[in-house]
């Protein structure tokens, strides 16, 4: 029998790869303080009669699954891509003309763009007609202008991120992982995943820690693999074996009557 801890902390790395694409390349999501695999099944069983009362026979599995719970600090854009089901964007600086009508007095509007400059509106005079919040685009007007108005600006470049306009991607994971409670590496790869629609992100938090994201990746077969296999169709759990070295000391003696063995 293996020598085997019977104590497990397990720390490591936790690693994704977009399934079905052309570079095949494994990207670090960052800290992830929690990492769970949940194991599923259904169950249906048949039964028999003994001294008039029924009893369950034989049992039969119906259904095999699992899900994968993750906690991720590491809001990056990639991981952000994945959590909100977005595509990153990139605007250059330009200007812009923004069309309003009926605008009364104490009212506010946005512009189209956000982090704005050199705002023009013929006929009136900024802190006397109107205020203007720059970095957020809005105008407050202090009088009524008149209709239709026309807003002339400049406006930055940005850097963003859509939500929910994106197709789900599935994953593949692997953890790269020891315990250190005896340094022996822990490495695990899953398939094929399916990441669930995030709940909820953290923006304003009064907790006395670091915000983090709750995620659940559903475990899917993966059929390109032959599930007659060693590791089957949904993944693997590894630990490496140590190398075996043959040494000796210049006497081995060979009478060309052995072969090597593949």
């Amino acid at each position: 029998m293996s020598n085997q801890n019977e104590y497990y902390y397990g720390q490591g790395k936790v690693f994704l790869s977009q399934l079905n694409s052309d570079n095949g390349q494994w990207r670090w999501i960052g800290d992830v303080s929690s990492l769970k695999i949940n194991f599923e099944f259904e169950e249906q069983y048949s039964k028999r009669s003994i001294g008039g009362k029924l009893v369950n026979s034989k049992r039969y599995i119906t259904f095999i699954g699992g899900n994968v719970t993750a906690t991720w600090f590491d809001r990056s854009v990639e991981n952000l891509e994945l959590l909100l089901r977005g595509k990153s964007v990139s605007h250059q600086q330009s200007w812009a003309e923004d069309e309003f009508r009926n605008i009364k007095s104490g009212m506010t509007i946005y512009l189209q763009h956000q982090n704005v400059r050199d705002v023009f509106i013929e006929n009136l005079t900024e802190n006397t007609d109107y205020i203007i919040d720059y970095n957020a685009g809005s105008i407050l007007f202090i009088t009524k202008p008149h209709s239709p108005l026309l807003i002339e600006y400049d406006y930055s470049g940005l850097d963003g991120i859509s939500i929910l306009n994106n197709e789900p991607q599935e994953i593949a994971l692997r953890y790269v992982g020891q315990n250190i409670i005896d340094n022996n590496s822990v490495n695990i790869e899953l398939f094929r995943l399916s990441l669930d629609p995030i709940e909820f992100i953290n923006l304003i938090d009064d907790k006395s820690e670091f915000s983090n994201v709750e995620t659940t990746l559903q475990l899917l077969p993966d059929f390109t693999k032959n599930s007659k296999s060693d590791f089957g169709v949904f993944g693997r759990m590894i630990k490496f074996n140590d190398f075996i070295n043959i040494y000796y000391d210049d006497e081995i003696a060979y009478d060309e009557t052995h072969e090597f063995v593949y």
